[in-house]
């Protein structure tokens, strides 16, 4: 809305922005030239947004309107998803450059709600009219050097029996590299629906054989073990490997831990292979069952190597091992 000149007294009526795709929260605007800009939070979420796969994450979108007050036409994305479930925004001009300021998660000790202050330049294309926000790459201080690995899980494509998965979990968690010790839906894969399924599996898929004798697993839970309700650790599991033509359990495996605590570990005889699935049978009774959530989920080879490039988690709703 307008204001008087004292910045106190409503001028004119308050005005609803209903324009801006996924507006959320976090609006700032600012003017460059001729143009109001708004940029803000947005959460449209999907598995082909151009924005965020799952909500609680957001990305920073922006409008363009010849005056303040709009009507708004929306732009596109200018910063994508950060280590923090937000990054609102601010920008501003100094000495001839413009700077988008934010915040995440990197610093030390940072977490979705620890979060720190972010700034990054800002560049404009102006052979659009109105002038186009280049996306901002953010600048990240330099990580620790790589070091050799057994898990091979990054370079694998993910999939999970409940796909295409509700919105609030991210199947790209589950070989992220990331164990939090206070995780959001998105930073894990969950089986959670009205109606919880006794069985549910996940599965790496890659693009050539593998060789695979050992498995690492991050559940999480927001119920305790033997629930029939919410989120708890699975009743038992165990893991599937494709031979070509089915699937056949892993031979000689060690026990399968549920714990919810800590890392569950299973070894087995060495195989080849290009898919392994880890199927879950959820605890409960009757028809009545508790989701099953992962964190983490890594996939480990007889010899440790240095890691590999990540691929993406796919959005194709069915394995390519299930299709043969």
């Amino acid at each position: 809305m307008e204001l008087e000149q004292d910045m106190v007294t409503p001028k004119g009526p308050e005005i609803s922005v209903t324009a801006l795709k996924g507006f959320f929260e976090a609006p700032w605007l600012f003017r460059r030239g001729d143009t109001y800009y708004m940029i803000y939070a947005a959460n449209n979420a999907g598995p082909d947004s151009n924005c965020t796969r799952a909500i609680y994450h957001a990305c920073i979108a922006y409008g363009t309107a010849s005056n303040p007050l709009g009507p708004w036409t929306y732009r596109g994305v200018l910063l994508d998803p950060v280590s923090s479930t937000t990054s609102h925004p601010g920008a501003i001009a100094f000495q001839g450059k413009w700077y988008l300021v934010y915040h995440t998660a990197d610093a030390k000790g940072g977490g979705h709600f620890r979060r720190s202050i972010a700034i990054d330049e800002m560049r404009w294309d102006d052979s659009s009219n109105p002038a186009r926000i280049v996306k901002v790459k953010p600048t990240r201080a330099p990580g620790p050097p790589p070091v050799v690995t057994r898990n091979i899980a990054p370079v694998a494509e993910a999939h999970a029996s409940n796909e295409p998965i509700p919105l609030q979990y991210a199947l790209a968690a589950l070989n992220d590299g990331l164990v939090r010790k206070n995780p959001l839906p998105p930073d894990i894969w969950a089986s959670w629906s009205l109606h919880n399924p006794p069985t549910q599996w996940i599965e790496y898929d890659w693009p050539h054989p593998v060789q695979l004798n050992g498995s690492r697993i991050w559940f999480w839970n927001d119920q305790p073990a033997g629930s029939k309700v919410g989120v708890a650790p699975p009743e038992s599991w165990h893991l599937e490997y494709w031979t070509g033509n089915h699937w056949q359990p892993v031979e000689d495996a060690t026990a399968y831990g549920t714990k919810a605590d800590a890392v569950n570990e299973v070894s087995f005889r060495t195989i080849k292979t290009r898919c392994l699935r880890s199927i879950f049978h959820a605890s409960g009774e009757g028809e009545t069952y508790a989701a099953v959530a992962i964190q983490e989920w890594e996939a480990l080879a007889p010899h440790a190597a240095m890691p590999q490039k990540q691929i993406s988690a796919s959005p194709s709703p069915i394995s390519r091992c299930s299709k043969e």
